[in-house]
């Protein structure tokens, strides 16, 4: 359009107008139609297959006009002159009634018919005199030698030279003019290793060969000798072809550059080199090569394929020999390898010379199968430990292989021995002392050790350490890592193959704190007598003398020609594995004994125990304990029979201290404490970090002593209060478990409730644990909200029977509190997305409890002896009766309703002992009723919300909370699924208030806390908070 603006700029504005209006509908059309050669682009397929199957239909009835138009022309013009023959009725009847033609003409029958077969006697008897004849002409006529294996059979003669052709051969009749006729030719030749199973020769080759040798045969005067020249000819080129063949493919699959061909001509040899020096790069200049040359005889083309070594074979085993000069295998590869075989013989052979001239004792020995020499290297020898030299069949390379050594080593020997083969000697020197470290590292392999070539110590110039032979192994007890068993490993003279071992016992020390290396303190011979360090051992003079024993090679005395194949205790040091076994066994008890010297306490030194097998360390007297009366120690020292330290377990790191109690102070209900005498095991385990035996063992032996005392004088003086105490403590309870660590009581009407002391070391106080047993083992013990109090109460005053009577006063009425609802629930205020907790549990003390209403009231509850429970109001203070804590409201209707609960006899009692301690309360009176259905007097319009939770709250008890039975104690259960087990500072759920209840003056209580001090939050209005505030 700009465009066309710009040319009509001179021209009038209405046929400028007229021009772009044209323009516009033209590009209209244009679009129009491009929009509608898409949408037909869209279903070109399905237009293309319209048009094909019209083009289709097209053709047929083009095909149906032509037929019907040839059928027209037939009818009208060939067809009118048509005849039919007369009928041959002889011929059928003939056909119909015999079911044969005999009327055929002969000329037919003769040409289609065939003669009848002669018969199977005919047949017999024509072969057998075919067979004579042939074995007259085979006797009459010069045969080869190499057709000697002939075969005469169903009138043919077979002749069969095995590896290169098979031949059947006939003649036509019994003139011994007639000639042979070739019958079958087949070549035996194959290529077993890349022929792939297809026949090497081509079946036009095999007729055109067919052919020249029956050409052969009709016109040869020796037609048998001709035949096998021939034929021999073919199969022996044929045989190096394939040989060439297999070359080619080894060079290129397997033996690469380490094979070559030489030369190469066919039909007459093939030259081979391998174990080329210097294409392996380890020769520079003139170089030895080793030739196989295959080729055919031209003195005697019936021989054949013959095989020469350049240099020629050395003269070792005849069997190597023979295979090394024969091709019938056809399998250039095999030919290879027994050559090389027989050549890694002669060069073996000549390692072992140079060895024999370095020991004369040498029992290293060759095995044919592969060649293979096996160098015993430290005797005696397990098949294992030896050395095995190897010639590479491929190279011609020695190779080396030594179980346990790096590769790195392998290569060197390897390259030393290749180069010049009298190195070998140095280096069985060093790998002599190498493998006697290798067994001394078996040997102590199931000992818990660690073992080492070099130890990084501090002062080892100046030590004697430094100066031991630089063969030597450093053994670290792991469970003792401050001492160490030093090997040390010298040549015996004239003997190579044997080394002398001295034994030396090692000890370090380590800075704390530090990673500098450990400074050598101890460095001593064993005896040479082991039976005398046995007996040091059993003594207690462990690692205070030394040794130096000399052992021939290992303690095995019988030299064997050959390495054992299986047993191989040859390796093992029998010395060592004592030394090293003796060693942790005995150091722990040691460093033990040490220690228990140093902090004076008596003992009777390491003890042998069960004929040897384990060894213990007993106390004499045990140190006395802080904090414990002389009474109380002497009782506890008059009881202890026996206190004895062992060593248990598989890794020696876990000490078991038993101890031997009489005359018990108290009979429990277990069965395991029914003796005269009571075992008490203390087991301690060291820390890897730590010596076994030291200081802490000790330190954890006199903490556990010290909780025996602390316990065991709470059980005394609570064995002379049993006869005094009331009957009711006695039915109440009872003594389950008592074993010097820890004293279990079991309480309640069915003993299903639990109570744990203990002494606990670090703490330095006696712990409490709550549990249940038998049918209740699966709820929580009702005590548990006031765990943390009784603890604090028994460790002020260590009473048992205190303990009894406060768990007595506190049952019923804490089985009743625990059954209230304690979880937050919604709707409690205006706030109807905020939870508030129904009720909240707050321990005082053992027998005082506060008990928090939905935030708002509060009560005191007080456990009195004889089942008395007194309650009062929370809200107010207990410094002034007249003032009220902040956060909380009185309850209305709390006076009113405790009074319909109160005791007479108990009320008249206890204002005659103590009447001004109980001075009327202040609070309001409504009824109990009324607290339940207004809980938020100055919010009227929450009440209907309010009314249904309450008696939901309610509903969940045994009896509604207005008209409480009196026989309620004894009728309330609690819920199962409100007993759960929680931590004494958890907050517990019941239903309803307890049996008597009593209602004092507010000031005859203790100080009240507000709110906030119990943990309580208060919020903008006179409600407590929600619990997430």
């Amino acid at each position: 359009i700009i465009y066309l603006n710009t040319d009509l700029m001179y021209i009038c504005f209405f046929p400028r107008k007229i021009e772009i209006v044209q323009f516009a509908s033209r590009t209209r059309q244009l679009f129009v139609r491009l929009l509608a050669l898409v949408k037909w682009a869209n279903n070109a397929g399905k237009v293309e297959k319209c048009a094909m199957i019209s083009s289709f239909l097209d053709q047929q009835a083009i095909l149906f006009v032509d037929t019907a138009d040839r059928l027209a022309s037939l009818a009208r013009d060939a067809l009118v002159h048509a005849r039919l023959p007369s009928f041959a009725i002889p011929y059928a009847i003939d056909v119909l009634t015999t079911g044969s033609y005999p009327r055929l003409p002969t000329c037919i029958r003769d040409k289609i018919i065939p003669p009848d077969p002669i018969t199977k006697s005919e047949k017999q008897t024509t072969l057998h005199q075919l067979n004579q004849i042939l074995r007259h002409r085979l006797v009459t006529t010069d045969l080869p030698p190499q057709l000697a294996n002939l075969t005469v059979a169903n009138g043919r003669v077979k002749f069969r030279v095995e590896g290169e052709f098979e031949a059947t051969l006939t003649v036509m009749g019994d003139d011994p003019d007639i000639p042979w006729r070739l019958l079958k030719l087949e070549i035996l030749v194959e290529d077993k290793e890349t022929g792939d199973g297809r026949a090497l020769v081509h079946s036009m080759q095999i007729n055109f060969i067919h052919q020249l040798v029956q050409s052969r045969l009709f016109a040869d005067e020796k037609p048998l000798q001709d035949m096998y020249s021939c034929l021999h000819s073919f199969c022996l080129a044929l045989q190096l072809e394939v040989l060439h063949s297999q070359t080619l493919m080894l060079i290129r699959e397997r033996w690469g550059d380490l094979v070559q061909v030489e030369r190469y001509h066919a039909g007459k040899c093939l030259s081979l080199s391998v174990w080329n020096q210097q294409v392996l790069g380890r020769k520079t200049g003139t170089a030895s090569v080793h030739k196989v040359t295959i080729k055919i005889d031209e003195t005697d083309v019936s021989k054949p394929l013959q095989i020469s070594h350049e240099p020629p074979l050395p003269a070792c085993d005849s069997k190597l020999m023979e295979r090394a000069m024969k091709i019938d295998h056809l399998s250039i590869e095999k030919l290879l390898i027994d050559s090389v075989h027989a050549r890694s013989h002669q060069k073996l052979q000549e390692l072992k010379a140079i060895l024999k001239s370095y020991n004369v004792n040498d029992n290293s020995f060759i095995e044919t199968a592969l060649p293979t020499l096996v160098i015993p290297i430290l005797e005696p020898c397990g098949r294992s430990e030896c050395l095995h030299v190897f010639v590479d069949l491929h190279s011609g390379m020695f190779q080396l292989m030594l179980y346990g050594v790096d590769q790195l080593t392998l290569d060197d020997i390897e390259k030393s021995v290749n180069d010049d083969m009298k190195r070998i000697v140095p280096w069985l020197q060093q790998l002599k002392f190498w493998l006697g470290q290798q067994r001394c590292k078996q040997s102590i392999k199931h000992l818990p050790t660690v073992s080492s070539e070099t130890l990084q110590l501090a002062n080892y110039a100046s030590h004697p350490v430094g100066n031991l032979s630089k063969h030597k192994l450093f053994i670290k007890l792991t469970r003792l890592p401050q001492y160490y068993i030093v090997v040390e490993m010298f040549d015996v003279p004239g003997n190579p193959t044997e080394l002398e071992y001295k034994y030396h016992f090692l000890s370090v020390s380590y800075a704390e704190g530090d990673e500098s290396p450990a400074t050598a303190l101890l460095l001593q011979q064993f005896k040479p007598n082991i039976e005398e360090l046995v007996l040091d051992t059993k003594s207690g003079k462990q690692m205070k003398s030394g040794v130096k024993r000399k052992l021939s090679g290992d303690p095995c005395s019988i030299e064997p020609k050959k390495p054992k194949r299986s047993g191989e205790m040859c390796a093992f040091n029998k010395v060592l594995a004592h030394i090293v076994a003796m060693c942790d066994t005995n150091m722990p008890f040691i460093g033990l004994r040490m220690e228990l010297s140093n902090m004076d306490i008596p003992h009777q030194g390491v003890q042998v125990e069960g004929d040897g097998f384990s060894h213990a360390i007993r106390l004499l007297k045990i140190p006395p304990c802080k904090g414990v009366n002389e009474e109380t120690q002497k009782a506890l020292d008059r009881s202890l029979l026996d206190c004895t330290f062992r060593l248990q377990g598989r890794n020696n790191r876990t000490w078991v201290a038993e101890l031997v109690f009489a005359n018990c102070p108290l009979n429990s209900t277990s069965s395991r404490e029914q003796g005269p005498t009571r075992h008490v095991y203390l087991t301690y385990e060291n820390q890897l970090s730590e010596p076994v035996g030291g200081h802490k063992v000790v330190e954890m032996f006199l903490n556990d002593w010290n909780s025996i005392a602390r316990l065991y004088e709470c059980v005394l003086e609570f064995a002379r209060s049993l006869p005094d105490i009331p009957n009711h403590l006695n039915i109440f309870s009872e003594v389950r478990i008592y074993n010097y660590r820890k004293l279990i009581l079991c309480y309640g009407t069915t003993k299903g409730s639990s109570i744990s002391i203990q002494w606990n070391s670090m703490l330095q106080k006696f712990h409490i644990s709550l549990g249940t047993v038998g049918p209740n083992s699966g709820c929580s013990n009702c005590h548990n909200t006031i765990l943390h109090q009784l603890q604090e109460m028994f460790n002020k005053t260590p009473n048992v029977v205190q303990l009894l009577q406060v768990l007595f006063d506190t049952q019923a009425p804490l089985n009743a509190i625990n059954k209230l609802p304690t979880v937050p629930m919604l709707g409690l205020t205006q706030r109807t997305n905020t939870a508030y907790q129904c009720f909240s549990i707050l321990p005082q003390s053992p027998t005082h409890i506060r008990l928090a209403f939905r935030n708002m009231y509060c009560i005191d509850i007080y456990c009195r002896s004889r089942g008395v429970v007194a309650i009062r109001d929370g809200a107010y203070s207990l410094f002034d009766n007249s003032k009220i804590v902040e956060g909380f409201y009185p309850a209305p209707g709390l006076k009113t309703f405790l009074n319909m609960f109160v005791d007479s006899n108990q009320d008249a009692r206890r204002r005659s002992v103590n009447e001004d301690d109980n001075p009327p309360s202040p609070i309001g009176g409504d009824m109990m009723d009324s607290l339940i259905s207004q809980l938020q007097p100055q919010q009227p319009p929450q009440q209907p919300q309010q009314q249904p939770f309450a008696k939901q709250a309610g509903a969940s008890a045994a009896y509604p909370l207005t008209s409480p039975p009196t026989s309620y104690h004894n009728t309330v259960t609690p819920s199962p699924s409100m007993m759960h087990t929680q931590s004494p500072g958890n907050l517990h759920a019941a239903s309803s208030p307890s049996g008597a209840l009593r209602a004092p003056s507010p000031a005859s209580f203790g100080p009240t806390p507000s709110p906030s001090s119990l943990g309580i939050t208060m919020g903008q209005t006179a409600n407590f908070a929600s619990p997430h505030g």
